[in-house]
């Protein structure tokens, strides 16, 4: 029961750590996830938890690395081999070598070959650190694939480093060919050991099809099984496991593509638990991490035997190096690249940059350095300090540099082809309305591709328009609230009329986005609302409940639907004016955007069906209209992409979003319970 409490709570840090990542975007989601796990760490007792670094190993990293070389471009990776291999080993047995003695020239009291173990656990890139990086920031796509093959791969080398390195420690003897042989065998061994797992999975799936066995389910226990066993019997035959699942994750990628109705139920499911695993599995990285730099940080910084200024220098001058090794040996590597080439080096300053910033490290350093015996652990507390002071500052040091060098995640152009693709397809359904009988659905499935206009203009804004749009909406509604009050206080508008009405505009008070300190305030303020109908029922004896249980009172009659129409186009006429007076004071486009919407949701006033569709809540049998329009989609789609207005890429995403839609809106037409509710109500 503890642990599923302490699962709970895990979950609940990790929806708090997107939450905050949305609320404050300038925060990235890492480094949130890092604070929340400090903060966890400064609430637990040391003696309660300690990462277990073989359990981490294999059921966060491996599950990570797997899927990452699942989704990898092999061959665009093969295509920079030399460079890649070049990190793998030199850089890191480098690295490792110049950060052990610096470290050792810092703190003379510590065994060469323990800073030497630091310099190991350091060496590495943190494959998920960098992909973390990546999402922000739009990496040039030959230097994502250097660092991808290089994450993917550099383990291995610096857990066989790291091990040796305890060796010396603990023996006191050293072996360069030793040391060679045990790394060529992990690695040889891993690559054995994730080909045969692979070959022993897919077996499987042949056979279970071949005997008409297989189901969904199946197939997705066979893959998320297929890193654990993996890893599980890579460690068991002492080669590594990192090297294993790297391996089953390309071979279980690399095969012929069956199109098949099952192989697409299977994938679609698999890539929706995948992404779920690992947002988990990342979350957990960096909350770990956070919880371990606290645990690690605490009885060091609280010993008076250490000088905390010392500290400080030794992890600033430590990360300092880290980079300045990194960056002298890939520039030496770009230098004889170019000479040979006979192609001038400066043009590729911004790549060498790129790679040397993007090596950050991680959690795996942490894990890696936890390898040491517990007695060693607790007698030198500071090898551990300085491995979790250089991974924290490391990646900040990437969070800082790497905005200058690249630039942030855009897709503006293909933003407004996608916007113009959505309104080509309402054009088409709005042309259809003349020789459609029941013009409600048609106009509900117009109404979806307009919401969805919108929401795409506004993500092409900047934060500053957003919060005008939001603005301009609550004058709306301020507008229409008045209009309201005032036709009912006039008779203009009968009892039932103003309450259906008043529901049409608690919907579109629900739709607007706040702040956090405006949302808090609504919610006050709606609380205040219930609170005073509750008192005013308790005056009144139950005054509107009885109105409500008389039958008479509920129905719309043809006149209401007049009358709430009529209001409807009075208050357009004061909106349409008010907007007009602030073309002045907001941006005119959103100005004109907002006014367009308005005459269009008018127009259909016309057609009968203005109450049902915009005021009521009625059950959204327009299935056929919305599959009318995503057909209209895909041969729009197709157009663009033919016309060379969208490349294959973005098409491609697009179909996606479009098959998401449709299956949804298929589900949900099968779904229509609480419709149901309101329609049996209404009856009785």
């Amino acid at each position: 029961m503890e642990l599923l409490i302490y699962l709970i709570l895990f979950l609940f840090v990790l929806i708090i750590s997107t939450t905050t990542n949305k609320l404050l975007p300038f925060l990235p989601l890492p480094l949130v996830q890092i604070l929340l796990g400090i903060g966890i760490g400064l609430f637990v007792p040391d003696a309660d938890f300690h990462l277990n670094t073989e359990l981490f190993l294999a059921m966060v990293i491996g599950p990570l690395l797997f899927r990452e070389a699942e989704e990898a471009d092999i061959t665009s990776i093969l295509k920079h081999w030399r460079i890649v291999v070049f990190l793998i080993f030199p850089v890191i047995f480098i690295s490792t070598l110049s950060l052990g003695g610096m470290a050792h020239f810092l703190w003379m009291t510590l065994p060469l070959a323990a800073c030497l173990a630091v310099g190991a656990a350091l060496g590495p890139t943190d494959l998920v650190a960098f992909a973390s990086l990546s999402e922000r920031f739009r990496f040039p796509k030959r230097v994502s694939n250097i660092l991808k093959g290089e994450g993917l791969l550099n383990d291995a080398s610096g857990l066989v480093a790291f091990q040796m390195a305890l060796a010396a420690w603990t023996t006191g003897t050293f072996s360069f060919s030793q040391a060679g042989t045990s790394l060529a065998l992990s690695i040889l061994g891993g690559f054995v050991v994730g080909f045969v797992t692979a070959m022993v999975n897919r077996f499987l799936h042949s056979f279970l099809l071949s005997v008409r066995a297989i189901d969904i389910a199946s197939e997705l226990l066979l893959e998320l099984s297929l890193p654990l066993m993996t890893f599980f019997i890579a460690e068991e035959f002492h080669v590594s496991g990192i090297i294993a699942v790297v391996v089953a994750g390309i071979l279980k990628a690399s095969r012929f593509k069956k199109i098949t109705l099952l192989e697409a139920q299977v994938d679609t499911v698999t890539e929706t638990v995948w992404h779920t695993v690992t947002f988990m599995l990342n979350g957990s990285v960096f909350v770990l991490l956070g919880m371990e730099l606290e645990l690690i940080a605490e009885p060091i910084l609280s010993n008076s035997l250490y000088n905390p200024l010392l500290l400080l220098l030794s992890v600033v001058v430590l990360t300092f190096l880290l980079f300045a090794i990194r960056f002298v040996m890939i520039a030496g590597f770009y230098f004889v690249r170019t000479r040979r080439l006979k192609k001038k080096i400066h043009k590729y300053t911004k790549d060498m940059l790129l790679l040397t910033f993007s090596g950050v490290k991680g959690t795996v350093s942490i894990a890696t350095i936890l390898l040491i015996p517990s007695h060693l652990e607790q007698e030198y507390p500071l090898l551990l300090f300085l491995v979790a002071g250089v991974t924290l500052l490391s990646f900040l040091t990437g969070l800082l540099v790497l905005p200058h060098l690249s630039e942030e995640q855009e897709e503006g152009k293909d933003h407004l082809m996608h916007i113009a693709i959505l309104n080509d397809v309402a054009a088409e359904l709005e042309k259809e309305l003349d020789h459609h009988k029941n013009k409600l659905p048609l106009y509900a499935a117009i109404d979806n591709y307009h919401g969805r206009i919108e929401n795409l203009i506004l993500s092409l804004e900047n934060k500053r328009v957003q919060e005008d749009w939001e603005s301009l909406k609550l004058l709306i509604l301020s507008i229409e609230s008045d209009g309201l009050e005032q036709a009912y206080e006039e008779n203009r508008i009968s009892e039932s009329g103003y309450r259906v009405y008043q529901r049409y505009l608690k919907n579109m008070e629900q739709s607007i986005n706040r702040n956090f300190a405006s949302r808090v305030t609504y919610y006050f303020l709606v609380s205040l609302r219930i609170l005073r109908f509750l008192l005013h029922e308790m005056f009144t004896f139950g005054k509107t409940f009885r109105s409500w249980m008389n039958e008479e009172s509920r129905k719309l009659l043809a006149v209401d639907y007049d009358q709430i129409s009529e209001l409807y186009l009075e208050n357009t006429e004061l909106i349409i004016e008010s907007l007009e007076n602030l073309k002045g004071v907001y941006k005119s486009s959103l100005i004109s955007f907002m006014q367009e919407s308005r005459l269009r949701e008018t127009a259909i006033i016309g057609s009968g069906a203005f109450v049902e569709r915009v005021i009521n809540r009625i059950k959204p049998n327009n299935i056929d209209e919305m599959l009318r329009g995503y057909y209209l989609e895909r041969k729009a789609i197709f157009e663009y992409e033919e016309a060379k207005l969208i490349t294959a890429k973005y098409a491609k995403k697009l179909r996606q979003n479009v098959n998401n839609l449709e299956n949804y809106s298929l589900k949900e037409a099968a779904n229509t319970l609480p419709y149901d509710m309101l329609d049996l109500i209404r009856r009785t």
